[in-house]
């Protein structure tokens, strides 16, 4: 972990609503704050926050499970007792138990599928990090039934939110062309969009074919990102009026990143062309249409003709 200098938030809410927002930038220093603030941690809902954070990017992002033991050995006493505190610090303690068992190990004993779905992104994002994709993949597979049993229940949620947060993860940072990185990927973009055909609706089954094309196009499968493209934005033409501006444009943009994946540059300019006639329509409000213009931007160059 690179050095940096720990922040001292006076207002534990407020720099959470903050961190919240950086970790994913700045996993680093917003791990250091999080070390500085655990001598003073209260027992209530603001410090429940800090714990799943503190899982979160520990693991999550930093890959880092001797960081997050630091933190959770150095926590106040009275965080393992408190209504408020008991429950989030053992989904943290869950999570680095099971990516510190060393293979082999019988896994510890699992929290209720709520809680254990809510970190399961954590750990399996870890695992990888280790290098055991193999044990990653598994483990996330090895809830598919039991929460498709559960229809649309919030644990079903949880999980096909884990299975997608997995996929995104890798899809968006760390090395490419990894052959077992790249299959972990595929795999938990599959799952999430199986998992959202019962857990969700429309909406979460067309995002789902939007980040399976995604992630097919990085891993260099162009023909498979086309194919997932074309059911992304066949999910928004079905949904009429429901599916707004906004669906559409992801729609187009999985499509340009699909079809450049397959070496058709001039459908990839075709997609582009909708993106950015659909831009314009959408809302300004809270850095909406900003957000929606850095993607567009995001999209890589068209090969020479």
């Amino acid at each position: 972990m690179a050095d940096t200098a720990p922040e001292r938030p006076d207002n534990l809410s407020a720099w959470l609503d903050d961190a919240e927002t950086r970790h994913g930038d700045e996993p680093a220093t917003i791990a250091a704050a999080l070390m500085a603030v655990v001598p003073n941690l209260p027992t209530n809902a603001q410090a429940a926050r800090a714990l799943r954070l503190a899982e979160h990017v520990g693991l999550g992002h930093l890959g880092d499970a001797d960081w997050l033991a630091a933190f959770a050995n150095s926590l106040p006493a009275a965080l393992a007792t408190a209504e408020a505190t008991a429950p989030a610090l053992q989904r943290l303690r869950w999570a680095l138990a099971m990516v510190q068992a060393a293979p082999g190990e019988p896994w510890p004993e699992a929290p209720p599928e709520a809680v254990r779905w809510r970190a399961l992104p954590n750990v399996v994002l870890a695992l990888a990090a280790q290098g055991r994709f193999g044990v990653a993949g598994a483990l996330l597979a090895a809830d598919e039934e039991a929460a498709r049993a559960l229809g649309q229940a919030d644990a079903a949620v949880a999980y096909a939110s884990a299975a997608n947060n997995v996929a995104g993860e890798l899809q968006t940072s760390g090395p490419r062309a990894h052959a077992e990185r790249d299959a972990l990927m595929l795999q938990a973009a599959a799952i999430a969009r199986r998992a959202w055909a019962h857990a969700g609706n429309w909406r979460h089954v067309e995002r789902a074919e939007y980040r399976l094309a995604l992630c097919h196009a990085v891993a260099g499968d162009g023909a498979a990102a086309v194919q997932h493209a074309g059911l992304c934005l066949a999910g928004c033409q079905a949904a009429g009026e429901a599916a707004d501006a906004v669906e559409h444009f992801f729609a187009h943009e999985a499509l340009a990143r699909a079809h450049l994946a397959d070496g058709n540059a001039a459908t990839a300019l075709q997609a582009l062309a909708q993106m950015q006639a659909l831009l314009p329509q959408i809302d300004e409000a809270d850095g909406l249409r900003a957000w929606c213009a850095e993607a567009l931007a995001a999209v890589p160059s068209l090969p020479a003709a």
